[in-house]
């Protein structure tokens, strides 16, 4: 890319950025395109892929150890796009990134935290913009004794909107999802294949190592947000991780369905307040109860009778 054209992109991408930034969300997704029932048959065709990041850090000598475009390549390839190296390169789409890491808080002498901050523009080439948000993490210095540095980069890494890029562009390119439901899709990804328990020779996974280490993280951090989302779209695989066998997925599912409060969680809710072997899942389960409506409170949406 041409250095005018560079400037240009990256100044586009600036004045996404500072008005995100100025609603002060953590994670900013715009208003998505609606799309005529051409474009939508043009985007079926997209296949393939081009990625130009821009990244800056404050870091001495200009270093960063983020590993943002292969990460992303590697994302896009395993959503089944194939990605272009050269911008010369014939591609349908074009994955914009601008990547910032800035000076954080001073915690003591010579110890600063660091912000980031991740903005990504997916466009088609004859179509235009097709998808616009903001990642944000920041360190907080955690009592585990992480360099600051190192937290706010692992906490970026987990983030469940670039976790699950290569699912929300794939959604919105492939399943014709919005971004709520490309991060439903991506949960439901790691539910049936988890990339822990996946074996690499049969091709099931094509993942970096990071997004092998903050698997758990993510899937942690995915299920928060939807029910801070509070989409009933997430209801069934919620749902269907109240059976899962580590405490803590079973214990954010059934806070992220208290959030949602949908009644038809009801009756797989009572069972976990009734028989989940852990006692604050089963505190979890009741308190949720508390604030759905009992069943036969539900209203009947038909004309007849129900």
């Amino acid at each position: 890319m041409g250095g005018r054209q560079r400037a240009l992109t990256v100044w586009r991408l600036s004045c996404v950025a500072v008005a995100c930034l100025l609603t002060g969300a953590p994670v900013v997704p715009a208003a998505e395109p609606v799309l005529t029932d051409e474009q939508l048959q043009i985007l079926s065709r997209a296949k393939t892929i081009y990625v130009d990041v821009a990244a800056s850090t404050w870091m001495r000598r200009g270093r960063t150890l983020s590993d943002v475009g292969p990460a992303l390549r590697t994302k896009l390839a395993s959503a089944g796009f194939t990605v272009v190296r050269n911008q010369t390169d014939r591609h349908d789409l074009t994955l914009n990134v601008l990547y910032r890491e800035e000076q954080g808080r001073q915690y003591r002498i010579d110890t600063y935290g660091t912000d980031i901050t991740c903005v990504v523009q997916l466009e088609h080439a004859g179509i235009g913009p097709l998808l616009k948000l903001t990642i944000e993490e920041s360190s907080t210095y955690p009592e585990t004794g992480t360099p600051p540095y190192l937290e706010a980069l692992q906490k970026f890494i987990a983030n469940p909107y670039f976790y699950f890029l290569g699912d929300l562009v794939k959604g919105r390119v492939v399943s014709r999802l919005d971004t709520t439901g490309a991060l439903i899709e991506g949960l439901q990804r790691l539910a049936e294949h988890e990339p822990m328990k996946s074996d690499p020779l049969k091709g099931e996974y094509l993942m970096s190592s990071d997004e092998v280490v903050f698997f758990a993280s993510a899937r942690e951090n995915v299920i928060q947000e939807l029910g801070r989302l509070k989409d009933p779209r997430a209801v069934p695989i919620l749902t269907g991780l109240l059976g899962h066998s580590e405490r803590r997925v079973r214990l954010l599912s059934v806070r992220a369905l208290k959030s949602i409060a949908a009644v038809e969680s009801r009756s797989v809710i009572e069972r976990v307040a009734q028989q989940d072997g852990d006692r604050e899942v089963r505190q979890a389960a009741a308190a949720a109860l508390a604030g759905l409506p009992a069943s036969s409170q539900m209203t009947c949406a038909s004309p007849g009778p129900c």
